[in-house]
């Protein structure tokens, strides 16, 4: 008895690795392997507590289908770290790096939130965007 609960805990800590190993790698997705006409990689470079660093090339380029499908990483971005609310930061004209910066709180401060991130001209919206109002347009369930 005392050998398979060595075992069962052996196997406990493989799961728990292996799920602590998957959140902790950094994001990709490709919109050609998701079946979209147009062709569009997301890659996360760095992950800070509440935001990521992500390169979009041909971001300048995009389409409005583009642009869509976009805001639906960022979504399954925020779901795969936890949260519940997003806001992203566009690159200038020279950079394909956004930032997206994530919370919890639908009443969190965007200018908090992304610190030294944060240009006005270029972060999307005023407040965060809640994952649930994007869950229809992008085909996600809770």
């Amino acid at each position: 008895m005392h050998i398979l609960s060595a075992r069962f805990l052996v196997a406990c800590a493989l799961v728990l690795a292996q799920s602590v190993l998957a959140q902790s790698s950094l994001y990709t997705v490709s919109s050609k392997t998701q079946g979209a006409p147009f062709d569009l990689v997301v890659t996360e470079t760095k992950r800070e507590p509440s935001k990521s660093f992500l390169s979009v090339p041909g971001f300048h380029k995009r389409t409005a289908p583009g642009a869509r499908w976009l805001m639906c990483a960022y979504t399954d971005l925020a779901v795969k770290r936890g949260f519940s609310h997003w806001v992203v930061v566009y690159p200038p004209e020279n950079s394909e790096v956004l930032v997206v910066g994530f919370s919890n709180s639908p009443n969190a401060s965007v200018k908090e939130l992304l610190g030294e991130n944060f240009n006005k001209e270029r972060t999307l919206g005023e407040s965060v965007m809640p994952v649930e109002q994007l869950f229809p347009m992008c085909g996600m369930r809770r």
